[in-house]
């Protein structure tokens, strides 16, 4: 018989049914996963699937061979793909590229990742914060579906809080928000959510939302990643950081705290006092890599705070000069115990003035 006018083997209601479960109604073409069961026009539900075969259904099909009739029909050999994914790994262009290996590979990565997010438990689920302003004049974008990616095996929360900051020009008046919404939204949840904090906003704005939430809520936060535009913590040993104490231990009312991470500041441009400084090992815009060095900044900011009050006082002022990233940021407000730290004010450059100018207070000492 001509090959050609074969017909293809229907495939059974239940290898049907459970290719559908294993894809979780989406499209397991690498990168694409989009939802097979709704148009995206109307939002109304349609069967936008087609159930392609890895090893062609013919030996004279693409990626067909001498197996081809007896895995016509076995799930193994079968994808849900959508209607353009389909076309491309069969397109005669292509069908070299999209060899049987790697569409296999398509499949298990794409199942092993719906079987696990299904599998979740409702411990998983996070609660997103966004804390976004213009910076240098440009609009932020913070993806949700990378903030997804981000965070597994955790899964988003229906509800996102959006502390959209972009139309703020002041930092009294984005403190006020900040607060607005942390009162309406966080402390008064008896929830007791988790939270995932991602941050694309000026550096007084990062600090205060840290020193708003404080330890009062469990928040991991992430950073963005330039060169792979992601938000995905990397894994390995990075560098790490010193704290650079001055010489003299001469009592002073205002000290500089100068946090050094992403970039050197130049003291010809800060008031001149005594100065103390947490640096990275070698300070650049991808310095920061890993959570374990948010951890460890984290208890090297405490160790400095706690030596420049026990050598200078509680009434000490610290002036904060900060070149660092979104979650050091964030831990610079986060780490303030309000009843126990000197005084902070934050120091940024304005506008594009290479000399600092004071911003406000991030903490004022609680006076009993």
């Amino acid at each position: 018989m001509n090959e050609k006018k074969l017909k293809r083997p229907s495939i059974p209601r239940a290898v049907e049914r459970e290719l559908w479960l294993k894809a979780g109604g989406r499209c397991e073409f690498r990168g694409c996963n989009k939802y097979l069961y709704k148009d995206g026009v109307t939002q109304q539900p349609k069967n936008l699937a087609n159930i392609a075969h890895i090893v062609s259904w013919t030996p004279i099909g693409p990626r067909g061979n001498e197996h081809s009739r007896e895995l016509a029909t076995d799930i193994s050999n079968l994808m849900l793909l959508c209607s353009d994914h389909n076309n491309y790994i069969d397109d005669s262009n292509y069908v070299d590229t999209y060899t049987v290996e790697l569409l296999h590979e398509f499949k298990q990565e794409h199942e092993n990742r719906i079987y696990q997010v299904t599998g979740m438990g409702q411990d998983y689920g996070v609660r997103i914060i966004k804390l976004y302003s213009k910076i240098q004049g440009q609009m932020p974008n913070i993806n949700d579906r990378s903030i997804s990616e981000a965070i597994m095996p955790y899964y988003p929360l229906e509800r996102t809080l959006n502390m959209d900051l972009t139309k703020v020009e002041s930092y009294e008046y984005a403190q006020r928000i900040i607060n607005q919404i942390v009162d309406l939204h966080i402390l008064s949840d008896s929830k007791e959510e988790s939270y995932c904090i991602f941050i694309m906003a000026k550096i007084p704005y990062s600090c205060y939302l840290g020193y708003v939430l404080g330890n009062k809520v469990k928040a991991d936060t992430f950073q963005f990643f330039r060169d792979t535009q992601d938000w995905k913590w990397r894994n390995g040993n990075f560098g790490h950081f010193q704290c650079i104490s001055p010489v003299s231990d001469d009592k002073q009312n205002q000290v500089n705290l100068l946090i050094e991470v992403s970039g050197n500041i130049n003291k010809d441009y800060i008031p001149q006092h005594t100065t103390y400084s947490i640096r990275a090992e070698h300070p650049s815009f991808s310095f920061l890599q890993s959570k374990e060095q948010v951890v460890e900044f984290r208890l090297k900011y405490r160790e400095v705070l706690d030596n420049i009050r026990d050598t200078h006082g509680e009434d000490v002022i610290i002036n904060l000069f900060i070149a660092a990233p979104n979650p050091i940021t964030f831990e610079l407000g986060r780490v303030i115990m309000k009843n126990l730290d000197p005084t902070i004010q934050i120091f940024d450059k304005v506008d594009n003035d290479l000399k600092y100018a004071l911003i406000g207070y991030l903490h004022e000492r609680i006076r009993e």
